[in-house]
């Protein structure tokens, strides 16, 4: 789970529950924060994940450069923000698409409703798929 996922699933949960057109019709867009900030020397640069940073590293292994790992919209200035995320020219975004309706209302339910069983169930079931940074 990358930073504020938990938030944006409550946001997409608030979403799909009163106004689940938007959703089903494209409306949704996700930003995509970058993952690291490269800085050398008085410039900088964004990569978005891990594999442009290894990428980077190869390209200049002997390059002396600060590496700092982003910790999600909450952590960045507001001219990080700016860069990455409301410049058309920088920034990723992703629509957020749904595909079986059924299912996305089951898996809203069973995650985000009021039953514990449901929840507990999925997590038994597809904890070996989950990835993240310890």
């Amino acid at each position: 789970m990358c930073d504020g996922s938990h938030i944006k699933n409550l946001f997409y949960t608030f979403i799909w529950t009163f106004c689940p057109e938007l959703i089903s019709k494209g409306y949704v867009y996700a930003g995509v924060p970058p993952l690291y900030k490269i800085t050398i020397g008085k410039e900088y640069k964004y990569l978005k994940n891990d594999a442009e940073l290894e990428e980077f590293r190869k390209a200049n292994p002997k390059g002396k450069y600060l590496v700092n790992r982003l910790k999600g919209l909450g952590e960045m200035s507001v001219d990080e923000t700016e860069e990455t995320l409301t410049d058309p020219a920088n920034r990723i975004i992703k629509q957020i698409i749904v595909e079986d309706i059924e299912g996305t209302n089951k898996l809203f339910d069973d995650l985000m409703g009021t039953s514990s069983i449901p929840r507990k169930e999925y997590i038994k079931n597809h904890s070996e798929e989950a990835e993240g940074d310890i």
